[in-house]
């Protein structure tokens, strides 16, 4: 095993912020989708290790030695991008991708309050009270939710009450939650739309929020 751990360790001394187990995307010269990897680990200067994307059937005649991709991989808040090009796909003893190491890495902000039109369902607690509800509107910030407004709730949904916001994000089996602060209250056709400011996020919730948010935005 001491001949592998040169791979696994994690180069930040070059602008290269990456963990073990990050979600890649890959833009494939001839593929016209976004392929999903899991980064392995690397070796600094020579190369990286992604795993098999699940469409590696679909795609797999255009993952030879030489053709070039754009990986994209979200970290810390920020989108980084870098080009390269497959050095081997690997079959035996395990199923990896070895890629050229990246020369330039490029890194863009997610856009911190950037409105999104979405509709995630969802539930809420606020004071022992929890109610069904649908995200309408989400940023890195905060979002927006409606739900049909029923008397007993209402003194829960006042502004700067503190609630926790669970949002049912597309691809990721359970729910998850966060903690919000109530930032203004409208009432409108019967239901009431609360704007909410997210607090203390968790390393979980800003992960699915990140990837959720790079799914729907063009970078």
């Amino acid at each position: 095993m001491e001949k592998l751990e040169g791979i696994v360790q994690l180069d930040k001394a070059n602008n290269i912020y990456i963990d073990i187990g990050n979600r890649v995307y890959l833009e494939i010269d001839g593929v016209n989708f976004s392929a999903i990897c899991i980064f392995i680990g690397m070796l600094r200067d020579e190369f990286m290790i992604i795993t098999f994307p699940k469409q590696y059937k679909t795609i797999k005649n255009q993952l030879f030695s030489g053709n070039k991709m754009v990986v994209k991989y979200l970290y810390d808040g920020s989108v980084y991008a870098f080009k390269t090009s497959v050095i081997e796909t690997i079959t035996s003893p395990i199923k990896a991708i070895a890629i050229e190491y990246p020369k330039v890495v490029q890194q863009r902000e997610l856009r911190v309050v950037k409105r999104n039109d979405v509709v995630i369902p969802g539930k809420i607690e606020a004071k022992n009270i929890e109610f069904k509800a649908v995200v309408f509107d989400i940023s890195k910030k905060g979002c927006r939710f409606t739900y049909k407004d029923k008397k007993s709730n209402v003194t829960a949904l006042r502004e700067s009450a503190l609630l926790r916001v669970y949002m049912q994000f597309p691809g990721v089996a359970d729910e998850i939650g966060v903690m919000a602060c109530i930032r203004n209250v409208k009432k409108e056709h019967g239901k009431l739309s609360i704007g909410a400011e997210f607090q203390d996020i968790t390393k979980p919730f800003l992960t699915a929020l990140m990837h959720f948010l790079y799914s729907i935005e063009d970078y």
